[in-house]
C-alpha cells in the first residue's frame, strides 16, 4: 500500500512539473529568447539532468540493437516540442496545451488504423467529446490565438501521437528511464542541428530567459521523466494516464496566476469535454496497448 501511494505521488508529480512546460515556455518567449535556441538548450540541459539521475539510480541501458529506433523516436519527440514552442508565439498557453492534450483521439485512430485496436462505441464517443472540445476551446478562448498557432499545435499534437503509437513495442522492451535518456538526447541533438542551421544558438532574453530554461529542463523535463518512471513501477497504466490528466488542468490554473489569462465560460466548457473523452479513453479496462503511457508523454 505505501508503495501505491510513493508511486500515485511520483505521477501526480510528474504531471505537475509537466504542467508548467507551456507557462514557462510562454514567460521565456515574451522575455526574449528565441524559439529554436529555447528549444534546444530545454533538451541540451535536460539530457545531461536526466543522465546524471540516471546514473545516481544505477538503471540498466538500452539494447544496442534499439539504439537507432529510439533515436527515431527522438526525431518525432524533437518535432512536436519545436512546433508546439513555436506555436506559444501566437497562442494562449492554456488554449495550447487544452487542444494538444486531445492527443489520445489522434492515438486511438492511428491505432485503430495500423495496430488493428478496435473503434468500440464508447471510445468514438470519447473522440467526439474531445473533438467537440477542441473547437470550444480553440474558438471561445477570450485570449485569442491566430489560427497559424492552434494550426502548429494539431501537428506538435499529430507528431506526438505518431512517436505513441510507433514507440509502444520498442518502450515496452526496453528500460523506461534509459530509453527516455536516449530519446532525449536524440532530441537535443536533432534540436541544436536545426538552431545552428537556422544561426539560431543565442537563446536571447538575458538572465531571466536562462534561469527559466533552466527551470523548463529540470523542473519540467528531467524531473517529471524520473518521477514518471518511479511511479509507473508501483501503479498500473490505467492508474497513470488517469493520474496524468492533471496536466492540463495545473497549466490552465497556472497561466492564469503568472500571465494573466482569462478562462471563458466557452474555454471552460471545452477543457471540461475535453478531459471527460481523455477520461474515457484512459479508464477503459484492460487498458489498450496504444493508450499504455510513457514517460515522454508531454510536448
Amino acid at each position: 500500500m505505501r508503495s501505491d501511494r510513493i508511486g500515485a505521488l511520483a505521477i501526480v508529480a510528474s504531471a505537475v512539473g509537466y504542467g508548467f512546460v507551456s507557462v514557462l515556455l510562454k514567460l521565456a518567449l515574451e522575455a526574449g529568447a528565441r524559439p529554436l535556441a529555447l528549444a534546444a538548450w530545454r533538451f541540451v540541459l535536460a539530457a545531461v539532468a536526466v543522465w546524471l539521475l540516471l546514473a545516481v539510480r544505477r538503471r540498466p541501458l538500452p539494447s544496442r540493437t534499439a539504439l537507432p529506433r529510439l533515436c527515431g523516436l527522438g526525431a518525432l519527440y524533437s518535432m512536436d516540442a519545436l512546433l508546439f514552442t513555436i506555436a506559444l508565439q501566437w497562442v494562449a498557453a492554456s488554449t495550447a496545451t487544452l487542444v494538444f492534450y486531445a492527443y489520445p483521439v489522434a492515438v486511438v485512430l492511428l491505432a485503430a488504423a495500423f495496430l488493428s485496436e478496435p473503434l468500440t462505441r464508447r471510445r468514438l464517443l470519447a473522440c467526439g467529446l474531445t473533438v467537440l472540445g477542441c473547437a470550444l476551446t480553440a474558438g471561445g478562448s477570450p485570449e485569442g490565438g491566430r489560427p497559424l498557432g492552434i494550426l502548429l499545435v494539431l501537428l506538435a499534437m499529430s507528431a506526438l501521437a505518431v512517436y505513441i503509437v510507433t514507440g509502444r513495442r520498442i518502450l515496452a522492451r526496453e528500460p523506461a528511464h534509459a530509453s527516455a535518456a536516449v530519446i532525449v538526447t536524440a532530441s537535443a541533438a536533432i534540436l541544436v542541428g536545426v538552431a545552428v542551421a537556422a544561426g539560431e544558438t543565442d537563446l536571447g532574453g538575458g538572465s531571466r530567459a536562462l534561469v527559466l530554461v533552466l527551470l523548463l529542463s529540470i523542473v519540467c523535463t528531467a524531473f517529471p521523466i524520473t518521477l514518471f518512471v518511479v511511479g509507473i513501477q508501483r501503479v498500473n497504466a490505467g492508474r497513470a494516464a488517469i493520474f496524468s490528466t492533471l496536466e492540463p488542468v495545473v497549466t490552465v490554473i497556472v497561466a492564469a496566476a503568472l500571465l494573466g489569462e482569462r478562462i471563458g465560460g466557452v474555454q471552460v466548457a471545452g477543457g471540461v469535454a475535453i478531459l471527460a473523452g481523455v477520461l474515457g479513453l484512459r479508464s477503459e479496462r484492460p487498458l489498450p496497448d496504444a493508450e499504455r503511457v510513457t514517460p515522454l508523454d508531454s510536448p
